[in-house]
């Protein structure tokens, strides 16, 4: 069957093939004295690799996490604002605490369920999309980490998701998206979203086989999205990191995954690892953009649901300064009068470079 009928075979061998180049640079020996600078990460949310193409239909975020602050030599330092930053907005202090610092951009994007028509479907969600960047600050204790995370951001025509959704769509072979004139309104986006996972729990190893499970709560807070969330999450397998789980694109928390206790990633002596994992997270919304419409201007909106969870089973594999995750995201109503459950696929690459 030729691609055009099967177009995620080309959004999933591209994705593949990012995995692939990162894998190798992975596994290239490093000469001379070289320093890492960090690891990079990039994530992909999709509602293709479930097979639907409506609600929050895509999201990209590219990030980059320092290595540990602490005691770093003098050739690495962070300007003295951001210094400043990471060492006051957590408020952990545990003993023995590791700070990292990390830098984020991304996009997400969201489309009614019928994205042929061109009229206004005004008991659907609006067709919607933003573009934001932020920093993040985290504090790693051995059971525990904190995240402190500052954003900014565009919603509306400038965010560029209309563009970039109907480039993908010739490109892929998807029905043209004809509703975006109805899409919110330009709008500044500030926020800030906290984040405190901790790990009461870990299973006993069997040689390399074992098993942890990972809590997390916190919020965030800004004129997109104002709201409560707490969650869980069991991991089961060979070797299972001494990171804080396998997360998706969402503020305050995604980064942790980016960052093992021991810097494996870091320095290329992480160890081969393959988990499953399944997490279960609820949300307590009292402001969602995304639904609600614009903050100061007339615009299409829908009643939201206070009260949401997401489903999420998934694998994750590392090697060494490679990591790839996915996850099947399953999710609750987002509103009174949507009609199907929203399911999306969310990758994950992560590698440690060096200088």
């Amino acid at each position: 069957m030729s691609p055009s009928k099967n177009p995620w075979l080309k959004l999933l061998s591209v994705f593949l093939v990012v995995s692939a180049v990162c894998l190798i640079f992975a596994g290239a020996e490093e000469s001379g004295a070289k320093k890492p600078s960090g690891v990079y990460g990039f994530y992909l949310d999709n509602d293709l690799f479930a097979g639907t193409d409506r609600g929050y239909t895509n999201g990209l975020k590219f990030v980059w996490v320092s290595p540990g602050l602490n005691g770093r030599p003098a050739d690495f330092r962070l300007p003295g604002w951001l210094d400043f930053l990471s060492r006051k907005l957590c408020l952990a202090r545990a003993p023995g605490s590791r700070r990292f610092v990390s830098a984020f951009l991304g996009q997400n994007i969201f489309t009614p369920n019928d994205i042929e028509r061109f009229d206004l479907i005004v008991w659907d969600r609006p067709y919607a999309g933003i573009a934001y960047a932020g920093l993040g600050f985290h504090r790693i204790g051995r059971f525990s980490m904190e995240t402190v995370e500052l954003d900014i951001g565009v919603i509306g025509p400038l965010s560029l998701a209309g563009d970039i959704q109907k480039i993908h769509h010739k490109f892929f072979g998807f029905a043209p998206p004809n509703g975006w004139a109805h899409q919110l309104k330009n709008e500044p986006v500030l926020g800030i979203a906290y984040d405190h996972k901790w790990k009461p729990w870990q299973g006993e190893k069997l040689g390399g086989f074992g098993s942890d499970l990972v809590l997390h709560g916190g919020g965030e807070l800004s004129n997109a999205i104002t709201r409560a969330n707490t969650g869980v999450e069991m991991r089961i397998g060979w070797n299972v990191p001494n990171d804080f789980g396998t997360s998706r694109i969402q503020p305050g928390s995604d980064s942790s995954s980016l960052v093992e206790e021991k810097d494996g990633r870091l320095s290329g002596q992480g160890r081969f690892s393959l988990q499953a994992f399944f997490a279960l997270e609820g949300h307590a919304v009292l402001r969602d953009i995304f639904l609600d419409g614009n903050s100061f201007r007339k615009s299409h909106r829908v009643d939201k649901n206070p009260f949401t969870a997401d489903i999420v089973l998934g694998l994750a594999f590392h090697s060494k300064r490679f990591k790839l995750s996915y996850g099947f995201v399953y999710q609750t109503k987002q509103f009174k009068t949507q009609t199907r459950n929203p399911v999306f696929g969310s990758w994950q690459i992560a590698l440690g470079l060096f200088d």
